[in-house]
């Protein structure tokens, strides 16, 4: 039955669009289906797992929560930074993602478990490519969340010049999916003895396909970062020329992405170069470019507000939910919203995890450690994505990672 579970988690995360069914009042945030099926599994764990043995990563978990309890706790009563219903239910979410990491390890019993969560795992990522091919080319419907409208769970299509996002919430958070899905493609297709590359490869290009009418610039950098990184530990330097060659060709037959790119060169690399020059005439000056809103808003919004907040109380920081919706940069949100302390405690359950995975981070010999090199790569992906998205925070993305993290903390003591 756990095995069902687990696939039902992923399933229901990955596939199920945001439809809202209750709303939280006084907030943008609503109850989901898949928050009960997450509750269910949750609850199961509490029956069945709580007095097993735990990891370190666990302990870690632990105490990043206690420091975000402590870090609300301030705010609501001390620093009157973040008020209680939000600050608190923004600390919850945190327990209802991150306890899936415990879910995800306790319920998965054996290898023969595992082949089916990682057939099971491949299907689901076809069936989020074709949806999202569907999106662009036929247009099937939209559920977004990128705004308090949309939120509602309206069903809209793809306006020109949109980028799909499947049955995610918005389209970097398709993209940010994309990456374990490929990568697990990528470490099977490394096996010597794997069946049916021919399939492996169709679901593979189709992801990729999908990652790339995304058009999320840091996601596409961050795909190419960590699968040289992978190619280096596995000794193929020389494959690393095919690697950018492909990168620079995906580039160029991508309109969108191509044009994101041009737009942030022209904005933050070429601008920057031509603002000293003030004695230019106006008649000699290079044509106005379209500005680059999304970096701008960062650079000049986000990110300066989340400093403001650092320095606050660098200690705890200023609570869950006070540095708004979006900070575009989950190292800043870490700071902000929990100070130094929840930036180390988050920092020591990625070294933890790093730390049991080494081992495997090398040329894979079966299918469970491929899923191993695919997660830990997979979320080498995420943290760099970490530094322009608050991809943690996505509520499918960080449903998926920390189950998959799970899964694969036990295939390291099953393999």
């Amino acid at each position: 039955m756990s095995k069902y579970l687990l696939a039902l988690i992923l399933i229901f995360a990955a596939l199920y669009p945001k439809f809202p069914l209750l709303g939280v009042s006084g907030t943008f945030v609503a109850v989901r289906l898949e928050d009960f099926v997450i509750a269910a599994a949750i609850a199961f764990w509490g029956l069945t797992a709580m007095r097993q043995k735990y990891l370190p990563v666990h302990r870690s978990i632990l105490l990043y929560l206690a420091v975000g309890f402590v870090s609300v706790f301030s705010a609501v009563f001390v620093t009157k930074t973040a008020g209680l219903n939000l600050g608190f239910l923004h600390a919850l979410r945190r327990v209802e993602y991150m306890a899936l990491f415990a879910v995800g390890f306790h319920f998965l019993q054996n290898r023969d478990q595992l082949h089916f969560l990682i057939r099971t795992f491949l299907i689901i990522s076809l069936l989020v490519s074709i949806f999202g091919l569907g999106q662009q080319f036929l247009g099937w419907p939209v559920i977004s969340t990128t705004n308090s409208e949309f939120a509602k769970g309206l069903a809209l299509t793809l306006g020109e010049g949109a980028r799909i996002n499947s049955t995610f919430a918005g389209h970097y958070d398709l993209a940010a999916f994309s990456i374990f899905p490929l990568f697990l493609v990528i470490a099977l297709l490394t096996l010597p003895r794997i069946r049916h590359k021919w399939v492996l490869v169709g679901i593979g290009s189709l992801a990729y396909w999908t990652m790339l009418l995304s058009a999320s610039r840091v996601t596409f950098a961050a795909f190419y970062v960590t699968a040289a990184l992978f190619l280096l530990l596995i000794h193929k330097r020389l494959w690393l020329i095919p690697l950018m060659a492909l990168a620079i060709f995906s580039i160029l037959i991508s309109p969108q992405l191509l044009g994101r790119y041009r737009e942030l060169l022209i904005n933050h690399v070429y601008a920057a170069e031509t603002a000293a020059d003030e004695e230019v005439p106006d008649a000699l000056k290079p044509p106005a470019v379209p500005e680059d809103r999304s970096f701008n808003i960062r650079l000049q919004a986000e990110w300066p507000r989340a400093l403001r907040a650092f320095y606050q109380n660098p200690v705890l920081g200023t609570g869950f939910s006070s540095v708004g919706l979006a900070v575009d940069n989950d190292y800043l949100r870490l700071l902000a919203e929990t100070g130094l302390l929840g930036f180390l405690a988050f920092g020591l359950i990625m070294l933890r995890i790093f730390k049991s995975a080494r081992p495997y981070l090398r040329a894979p010999n079966s299918p469970p450690e491929a899923f191993i090199v695919a997660v830990t790569l997979g979320l080498v992906g995420l943290l760099l994505n970490a530094a322009f998205i608050d991809v943690f925070e996505a509520s499918k993305i960080a449903v998926i990672a920390w189950t998959l993290l799970g899964v694969a903390e036990k295939a390291k003591i099953l393999v």
